[in-house]
C-alpha cells in the first residue's frame, strides 16, 4: 500500500478523505437497502424520504464531531435526534423554523417508544403520519450515525456493518412480508456489506506497519469476513426459503403493541331485546327507530355490527387472538387503507348515523379496504379506529353517534353455504362448556356424516322443534334474555321446550356447530332493506362457519330459528337419515318403580330435549 494511504491527521481512523467519502456513500446505501423492506408496510414511498433525511442528519453529526473526543458524539447524537425528529418525522411546526416546542419534544419521546407498537398493530398499509413515522426516522438516523461513527473512528473492517445489520434485522422483524423483487433486499444488503468489508480491510494497514501488525490484522480481517459471510448466508436464506410467502406469524406484526379490550364494550347480542318489539313505554327500545342509513350497498347485503368469536360460559364476545395460525384475528389500528386479500365484488358505501345509534361498533358491509370519516375530528378520534381483518369488524372505543357519518370501500365476498362443503380442518373456536350439549346430540356426534352436513341437520332440527319469544307477549315474561350456560343449556337446549329469540338461537347454534367440529361464530347486524334504512326491527343474529378454503360462510337466521310463538303446538320432526334422531324409540327393559321415580325427577330438572 502506498504511503498516501497512511494515517491522515484528525480523522481518527487513519484513512484518506476519499475513503471516508466512500464510507459515507456505502452507509447511505446500506441504510436504504435495509429500510426499503418497509415498502410493504407503509403507504407510498414517503417513508424512504424520511429515512434519507434522518440518515443524512446522522452522518452530518458524525462529520461535525469527527475531530472531537468520542464523548462529544455520545452527547450530540441523541440530542440532535430528539430535536429534529419532530420537524422531520412528525412534521410538527413547534415554534416555527424547525424549532420544536415542549409538546413536540414530549411527542417524540413518547412516540419513540410507542411508535413501534402502533406500527406493528396497524393493518398494512400504514399512513405516513403520527408516531409510526418515527420508526423509519429512528432506523435511518441511528443506523447512519453508528455506522458512520464506527467507519470513521474504528480500524475494524467489519465493525461498521454491525449496527447496519441490526437495522436490517429490525426491519425483517417488524415489516409485512414482501413479495417480488422487494423480498431480495436482504441479499443486496449482504453483497454490498461483504464488498465494503473487503475493501475496508485493504485501507487500514500503513506500509511501515505491515511487518509488525500484518499477521494479527489479517486474522482479524478474516474473522470479520467469516462472521459476515455467515450473517449473509442467513439473510440470503430468508427469501429463498420463503418463496415469497413468509408466514406472518414469524414476524412481530400484530403480536407486539397495544390491543383494545373489546370484550367489555357494549354488545348488541347481550342487549338484543332493545331491537325486538317490547311493551309500550319500554325505555330505550329501538324496534321502530332508524339506526343508520346505508347508501351504495346492494339490497339484501348484510350490514355487520360486530362478530363474536369466543364463548366463555357467560356470553359470546369479541376477542383478540381467537384463531390459530394467523395474526389477522386482532383488533389492530386502521389507517386510511387496508390491504385486504379477501376476494369479492368491490363496493363503495356511505353510512349516515342516526340519533338512535349509539355504540362502539362501526356498521360495515363486506370486508373493508378503506374508511374515511366525514365529520370534523378535532380530538383525533379517528386514530382510535380498530379493525379485525379476520372477523370484518370495526370498532371505535370512544363510540359512534349521530353525526359521525363515514364512507368506506369494501369487497363483498361469496358467503353462500351448502351442506356439501367441507369444514375448515383446524381447531374450532374457544367455546366453554360446550360438552354440556353432548347428551342431546350424542347420535349426531357419532354419525359418519360430514361436519357441515351435521350443522345443517342440527339447524333444521332446532328450527322445526323450537319456539320463538322475545319475552314481550302475554304470559311470556318467563322467557328471559341472556345466553349464559344456564340460559343456553338448561333454559333452552335442554329445556322441555326450546323457547327464545335471535340471541338464544344464534348463541346455541354456534355452540353446537363448534361441538360437531365446524368453527362457528355469531354475527349481529341486519339484512339491508331496499330503502337503505336499517331500523331496530331489522337487526338479527346469524352464524358464520368456516369452510375448507378458509372463508367464512353465512348460516342465515331463517335456517335455524323458529318463528312460531310458544302457544303454537307442533309435532316433533325427525332428523335426516344420515344424522339419526334423538327422538327415535329405543328398546329398553322394563323399569322398576324406583327407576321410574328417578327418571321423572331428572326429566323435571332438565326437560325433554327438543320436545315441545
Amino acid at each position: 500500500m502506498s504511503p498516501a494511504m497512511g494515517t491522515t491527521s484528525g480523522t481518527g481512523s487513519g484513512r484518506r478523505p476519499a475513503w471516508l467519502v466512500a464510507d459515507v456513500v456505502v452507509v447511505l446505501l446500506l441504510v436504504g437497502l435495509a429500510v426499503v423492506g418497509l415498502a410493504s408496510t407503509f403507504v407510498g414511498w414517503g417513508f424512504m424520504v424520511v429515512t434519507a433525511i434522518a440518515a443524512g442528519l446522522g452522518i452530518i453529526v458524525v462529520l461535525l464531531t469527527l475531530r472531537l473526543p468520542a464523548l462529544s458524539l455520545l452527547v450530540s447524537g441523541p440530542l440532535v435526534g430528539i430535536l429534529l425528529a419532530g420537524p422531520v418525522a412528525l412534521r410538527s411546526s413547534g415554534f416555527g423554523g424547525g424549532i420544536p416546542d415542549g409538546q413536540t419534544l414530549a411527542d417524540v419521546m413518547r412516540g419513540s417508544v410507542t411508535g413501534w407498537g402502533e406500527m406493528l398493530t396497524t393493518l398494512p398499509r400504514v399512513d405516513l403520519s403520527g408516531t409510526p413515522t418515527l420508526v423509519p426516522f429512528l432506523l435511518g438516523y441511528l443506523g447512519a450515525l453508528l455506522g458512520c461513527a464506527l467507519a470513521m473512528r474504528s480500524r475494524s473492517p467489519g465493525a461498521p456493518v454491525l449496527p447496519l445489520l441490526s437495522v436490517l434485522a429490525g426491519v425483517l422483524l417488524v415489516r409485512r412480508p414482501a413479495t417480488g423483487l422487494l423480498e431480495w433486499h436482504p441479499v443486496a444488503f449482504a453483497v454490498l456489506a461483504l464488498v465494503w468489508v473487503a475493501f475496508r480491510g485493504l485501507g487500514f494497514v500503513p506500509e511501515e506497519q505491515v511487518e509488525v501488525r500484518g499477521r494479527a490484522r489479517g486474522r482479524f480481517a478474516r474473522g470479520s469476513v467469516a462472521v459476515l459471510v455467515v450473517a449473509a448466508a442467513l439473510l440470503v436464506a430468508v427469501p429463498i426459503t420463503s418463496g415469497g410467502s413468509v408466514d406472518r406469524g414469524k414476524t412481530l406484526r400484530g403480536r407486539i403493541g397495544p390491543l383494545p379490550d373489546v370484550a367489555h364494550l357494549d354488545s348488541p347480542l347481550r342487549n338484543f331485546r332493545a331491537y325486538t318489539e317490547q311493551p309500550l313505554g319500554t325505555i330505550d327500545n329501538l324496534n321502530t327507530r332508524t339506526l343508520v342509513e346505508v347508501a351504495g350497498a346492494p339490497e339484501g347485503s348484510r350490514v355487520r355490527f360486530l362478530t363474536l368469536d369466543r364463548y366463555d360460559g357467560k356470553e359470546w364476545a369479541p376477542d383478540n387472538g381467537t384463531m390459530a395460525g394467523t395474526t389477522d384475528d386482532r383488533f389492530q389500528r386502521m389507517d386510511t387503507t387496508v390491504e385486504n386479500p379477501t376476494p369479492g365484488t368491490p363496493i363503495r358505501v356511505r353510512v349516515t348515523v342516526k340519533k338512535s345509534y349509539r355504540s362502539a361498533w362501526v356498521p360495515t358491509v363486506g370486508s373493508l379496504t378503506a374508511l374515511r370519516f366525514l365529520h370534523a375530528d378535532p380530538n383525533s378520534r379517528r386514530d382510535e379506529l380498530r379493525y379485525d381483518l379476520a372477523t370484518s369488524t370495526a370498532v371505535l372505543p370512544l363510540g359512534v353517534k349521530a353525526g359521525n357519518d363515514y364512507e368506506f370501500t369494501a369487497v363483498l365476498p361469496d358467503d353462500r353455504l351448502t351442506p356439501t362443503m367441507r369444514a375448515w380442518p383446524t381447531p374450532v373456536l374457544s367455546v366453554a362448556r360446550a360438552n354440556r350439549a353432548d347428551a342431546l346430540i350424542s347420535r349426531v356426534l357419532a354419525s359418519p356424516a360430514a361436519p357441515v352436513g351435521k350443522v345443517f341437520a342440527l339447524a333444521r332440527y332446532l328450527r322445526d322443534t323450537g319456539l320463538y319469544s322475545d319475552g314481550a307477549g302475554p304470559a311470556e315474561e318467563r322467557y328471559e334474555g341472556g345466553h349464559d350456560v344456564k340460559r343456553l343449556f338448561k333454559g333452552f337446549l335442554l329445556a322441555r321446550r326450546a323457547v327464545g329469540d335471535d340471541e338464544q338461537y344464534a348463541a346455541a347454534m354456534a355452540v353446537l356447530a363448534n361441538r360437531v367440529g365446524v368453527p362457528a361464530r355469531v354475527v349481529v347486524g341486519a339484512v339491508l332493506p331496499s330503502s337503505g334504512r336499517v331500523r331496530g326491527s331489522d337487526v338479527q343474529a346469524w352464524v358464520e362457519v368456516r369452510i375448507a378454503d378458509g372463508s367464512w360462510r353465512t348460516l342465515p337466521t331463517e335456517q335455524f330459528m323458529s318463528r312460531r310463538p310458544p302457544t303454537t303446538p307442533q309435532p316433533p320432526p325427525a332428523l335426516p337419515p344420515q344424522v339419526p334422531s334423538r327422538l327415535e324409540q329405543q328398546p329398553e327393559k322394563p323399569a322398576t318403580q324406583q327407576e321410574k321415580k328417578k327418571e321423572k325427577q331428572a326429566s323435571d330438572e332438565a326437560g325433554t330435549p327438543w320436545r315441545a
